[in-house]
């Protein structure tokens, strides 16, 4: 798996992914697991996706079943995207803010720019970021917009990877997410809502911190970021 050209299997404005059609009765599967993470990293890798009415009731039926907590959550993501003028600033958003780097509208979704002094990419959080990628067994090149490994999309799309392999010698999770994303992410975050034109990729962001704090026990995001 090559993490500058992953998660094809999550397409931007569709949402036909891996794990939407795999909601069961009980707890949470590998599959939903690494379904709601790869919905993060097609949003960051490819653009906005969007789900159509049908798979959104699903997943509002499946946290209402297993984390209730997470439903005002989903329903502003889903929200940011309704109407052809919401979706339209999102990918305007994607292009501009995301993707090329626009002055003063640019936030470079690297963790290296947020966690090294000085900022920098491929600084030292970048090396560790494809060590973990290769103790995981993944390979990760360059691809389009994406000139480095610590990108956001392609850190999402490891964690669901890394969700969907059932071998217990997988790469620890909780070394990412605790040592890596939970410092860096946040921090991101609160420079995005201040370039976005879009409610989307702020609200894509704390659905992924939600999420993680929802399936891997791990004490929570600042609450200024979640809420």
């Amino acid at each position: 798996m090559r993490h500058g050209s992953v998660s094809k299997k999550c397409e931007p404005i569709n949402g036909t992914g891996r794990g939407w059609h795999a909601m069961k009765e009980g707890i949470w599967t590998r599959e939903e697991v690494a379904a709601g993470y790869d919905l993060v990293a097609a949003g960051f890798l490819h653009g906005p996706v969007y789900l159509d009415c049908a798979k959104q009731a699903e997943w509002h039926d499946r946290l209402d079943q297993n984390a209730p907590l997470l439903k005002e959550t989903w329903q502003t993501l889903m929200g940011s995207l309704e109407g052809d003028r919401a979706k339209e600033e999102a990918v305007r958003d994607f292009h501009q803010c995301l993707e090329v780097p626009v002055p003063g509208l640019y936030v470079p979704p690297y963790a290296s720019c947020y966690l090294d002094r000085p900022a920098v990419l491929w600084g030292p959080s970048t090396r560790q970021v494809l060590t973990w990628y290769e103790q995981g067994g993944l390979e990760w090149q360059a691809f389009r917009h994406i000139v480095a490994p610590d990108h956001a999309g392609a850190e999402w799309a490891f964690l669901a990877e890394l969700n969907s392999d059932p071998s217990p010698e997988v790469f620890s999770i909780q070394i990412l997410i605790t040592d890596h994303i939970q410092k860096w992410f946040p921090l991101f975050l609160s420079h995005l809502e201040k370039a976005v034109e879009s409610p989307y990729y702020p609200a894509l962001a704390r659905w992924g911190l939600a999420w993680i704090t929802a399936n891997h026990r791990i004490p929570e995001t600042d609450n200024k970021i979640l809420s």
